[in-house]
């Protein structure tokens, strides 16, 4: 019990799941990445409609699995990213867990701003506060195929959410999001990555 409420990572308080509520991926075997050949492109694709993702290298599927991604009240942003920073024990200086420590984001891959993919708690739905959150195995794997530069493709939106259009700016460096409508609050400090 103590170790599942450690890796709450990026959790809010469990809620009841309602309809987007999945079953279980059936188990696989996760491929030891030292096993595989070195790659040439590297793309993990992320599914929030689905919550699960997808990942291949030089074309090929190697991987797929669930994912919790954001709430609506904590989206997942969506677009075309890269892996920005790679950091196997990060914690998060945003969130705190069950025990009022800052959250274990183990594994983690940032792809754009605070938004990072790591190993975490996922219970079948949406319920980070943005992040992407993997099964450990999953989690582990992807740190060590992926490198920075890698493209993260983020899609659709979660149960409940209302999905962002995200963009290139002119100097085609930054992604700006467009029609953040009703779902950013004005104070939101999101509004002002640039």
């Amino acid at each position: 019990m103590l170790g599942a409420l450690s890796l709450m990572s990026c959790a809010q308080e469990p809620t009841t799941p309602g309809p987007q509520l999945k079953a279980a991926r059936p188990s696989l075997q996760v491929p030891s990445a030292a096993s595989l050949p070195p790659a040439r492109k590297r793309v993990l694709e992320i599914d929030l409609a689905g919550q699960d993702f997808h990942y291949y290298e030089d074309g090929q599927q190697v991987l797929t699995g669930p994912i919790s991604s954001g709430t609506p009240e904590h989206p997942t942003p969506t677009g075309r990213f890269q892996v920005l920073s790679k950091e196997k024990d990060k914690v998060s200086h945003s969130y705190t867990n069950a025990f009022d420590m800052p959250t274990p984001m183990p594994y983690s891959l940032q792809f754009y701003g605070p938004y990072f993919i790591h190993e975490g708690w996922v219970p079948g739905y949406a319920d980070s506060h943005g992040c992407v959150r993997l099964p450990y195995e999953d989690a582990r794997f992807l740190f060590k195929r992926m490198r920075g530069g890698d493209e993260v493709i983020i899609a659709g939106s979660a149960a409940g959410s209302q999905e962002g259009s995200w963009i290139r700016d002119d100097s085609g460096d930054n992604w700006l999001q467009q029609n953040l409508g009703d779902w950013l609050a004005p104070d939101d400090p999101r509004r002002s990555w640039r």
